[in-house]
């Protein structure tokens, strides 16, 4: 409920002064729209009655699909860094994780860049996921999805300045990309199915943060070793947990 109050609080503030002080508004917005995906994502993986009625909170708060998001992510969980099968670790010709002699892959010209121009193009994560939500309710028939998302995408082109509507989104996905891209794509990408324990120490990072303002902006991120062996347990028991995981 903490939680929950913080990330509508940041919507609320943006909200309110979006026509007067947009660079404020669109870092208040952008800011809730990282934590309403962190929140979103403990939703969804979360049992019980309360997070099974929230399952819709990316999609008011974000424009994010539930389902598509839960299908990609599952696999993901299932097959972490595994070259092949998890779709978070496939972002050629972008992004280069292992090398094309490696994976198989065709190279790119673009590859020499990709120290320079990775952590812009992270800003652009939310606008893709965006993207791939409507394709996916669209695909699917979901009357539901639509109009949830419908009901998002009317708020935020609808009462929001256009400047802080593209902002927040692409300031909302800066943080997140940039963030789950330090625990979650390291250098070990397997190329075969092994021990699912193993295969998680092996290619899962945490990160030590050291304040409650750093572990707030990190939402759980920063213990994802945890998280992927415990996937349903809640986020307020990870830290707790770790000292008997060393």
């Amino acid at each position: 409920i903490s939680i929950l109050v913080q990330v509508l609080g940041c919507y609320v503030v943006g909200q309110a002064v979006a026509a007067t002080h947009p660079v404020f508004a669109a870092l208040a917005i952008g800011v809730g729209m990282q934590q309403a995906g962190w929140l979103a994502h403990d939703y969804v993986h979360g049992r019980g009655k309360w997070c099974s009625f929230m399952r819709c909170f990316g999609a008011l708060t974000n424009g994010f699909s539930a389902e598509w998001w839960s299908h990609k992510h599952n696999m993901h969980h299932s097959f972490t860094n595994v070259d092949g099968k998890d779709g978070d670790i496939k972002l050629e010709p972008l992004y280069f994780l292992s090398p094309p002699e490696e994976s198989g892959r065709p190279d790119s010209p673009l590859r020499k860049y990709q120290h320079l121009y990775g952590y812009p193009l992270y800003a652009f994560t939310y606008i893709l996921w965006r993207r791939h939500s409507v394709a996916s309710a669209y695909a699917r028939k979901d009357k539901k999805e639509l109009a949830l998302l419908g009901l998002h995408y009317a708020w935020l082109f609808g009462t929001l300045p256009l400047g802080v509507a593209i902002a927040s989104m692409l300031i909302g996905g800066f943080l997140v990309g940039s963030l789950v891209t330090a625990t979650h794509q390291s250098e070990e990408i397997m190329f075969e199915d092994g021990q699912f324990v193993d295969q998680q120490f092996r290619s899962t990072r945490e990160a030590n943060v050291r304040n409650p303002v750093e572990r707030w902006l990190w939402g759980g991120m920063d213990t994802q070793l945890i998280h992927h062996l415990f996937p349903t347990m809640p986020r307020y028991n990870y830290h707790k947990l770790r000292p008997l995981l060393k």
